[in-house]
């Protein structure tokens, strides 16, 4: 069993979330592991302006996929890895 540790960080204002397990695209975290919500966040970010959000190339205001978390991700969504482009 892989014991996991949280450590809450403040960062320009928001709280981030970071854990021992490496987060990258071959290894992503859960939605609930990400605390990702399918609305905007704190003063409005969302998705559409994280670094780590893929859009839908078919219809960009479909969900589309994030880098660090698994499963579809709107783009008016948000979660504890926001990243601003």
């Amino acid at each position: 069993m892989i014991k996991r540790r949280r450590v809450t960080l403040g960062l320009g204002g928001f709280v981030w979330l970071a854990s021992t397990r490496m987060l990258r695209a071959d290894n992503p975290a859960s939605p609930a592991d990400a605390h990702y919500t399918d609305h905007p966040g704190p003063g409005g970010i969302d998705c559409a302006g994280c670094q780590f959000f893929l859009p839908n190339p078919a219809d960009p205001a479909r969900p589309g996929s994030c880098q660090l978390i698994t499963g579809p991700v709107g783009p008016d969504g948000y979660c504890d890895f926001f990243a601003r482009r």
